[in-house]
């Protein structure tokens, strides 16, 4: 099968397409035919060894956390899932998404709702499965403030949209370039850069209850100034600097149950993925693009579309 990923850590030039035999499915495995893959800025942690230790890899790697396919086979003691039924999850630790077939594990694996597209299922892990991960951790109700730094990603994005849908005074910070869309999403769009704090503040129009920080870094500290609550600040980009000022990262429950429960938010409306989709044959440069950190949405790579 083809697949793509690194076999050293490094840059973005260990990066490469190689060949790799189709997997066999152990207990608690599911073979999957990749159909649809999501891109992340974690998979370039990984890439870099910045995640080193935490579990174990067999070089080659293919990179990517989450996918949606067709079922092929099922290992002992699977049950729930048949095959040829599609369904979207996360792979099994040291395993890849961006291959023709990968790994889910089955304990991380849900069907296809009817309603979702198969490039839809492809995000629900990561994107609309960490936005709903922040939702339950936090404490808001209608009419608090949430202000979220990086509203134009794929986790922002959809933060934005559920957080409308909540009743919340939502404030997304994104680019000049992303002012439109977050505005789309039902927030109060803010412009990146020197300045924003005081934007925020003016936009909110009331105290910052939460605040969802997907960029890290000297925004991080910033934003600490609006939340009146430091344990109500929660950072997907920089969760140890996050807890140096009293915030915290948020605990991913990557399960089937989980992922049902986020899937049916974009069934329902509440979230609706903003998706580009690329072929197999542009990995290499869709990485290129989130590793800019100026993605908008969320790029979803297609198998077929080669």
């Amino acid at each position: 099968m083809r697949a793509y990923g690194f076999a050293r850590y490094g840059g973005p030039e260990v990066e490469e397409y190689f060949a790799a035999p189709v997997p066999v499915p152990g207990s608690g495995q599911v073979l999957v035919q990749v159909l649809a893959a999501g891109l992340n800025p974690a998979d370039i942690k990984v890439r870099a060894g910045k995640r080193a230790g935490v579990f174990d890899v067999v070089f080659p790697m293919a990179m990517g956390r989450e996918a949606a396919g067709a079922v092929v086979a099922l290992g002992p003691d699977v049950e729930g899932l048949t095959v040829g039924e599609r369904v979207f999850g996360s792979p099994v630790a040291g395993v890849g998404t961006l291959a023709e077939y990968v790994l889910l594990d089955a304990a991380a694996t849900a069907p296809v709702p009817a309603s979702l597209t198969i490039t839809e299922a492809a995000c629900v892990p990561v994107a609309v499965g960490t936005t709903l991960d922040v939702f339950d951790h936090l404490l808001v109700t209608a009419g608090d403030g949430l202000l979220v730094l990086g509203a134009g990603g794929g986790v922002g994005s959809a933060a934005c949209q559920l957080g409308v849908a909540r009743g919340l005074r939502v404030v997304g910070v994104a680019s000049a370039a992303k002012q439109d869309l977050v505005a789309g999403f039902g927030a109060h769009p803010v412009v990146s850069g020197e300045g924003w704090v005081d934007r925020a503040r003016a936009a909110l129009d009331g105290p910052v209850v939460a605040v969802l920080d997907l960029v890290g870094g000297e925004v991080l500290h910033e934003a600490f100034r609006l939340c009146g609550d430091e344990t109500q600040l929660v950072s997907i980009a920089d969760p140890v600097q996050a807890g140096q000022v009293g915030g915290t990262g948020v605990v991913r429950r990557r399960t089937s149950e989980a992922y049902a429960a986020a899937a049916q938010l974009i069934a329902d409306g509440a979230v609706r993925p903003v998706i580009r989709t690329e072929p197999f044959s542009h990995a290499r440069e869709a990485y290129a693009e989130i590793e800019t950190g100026h993605t908008t949405g969320k790029i979803v790579v297609i198998f077929d579309a080669d």
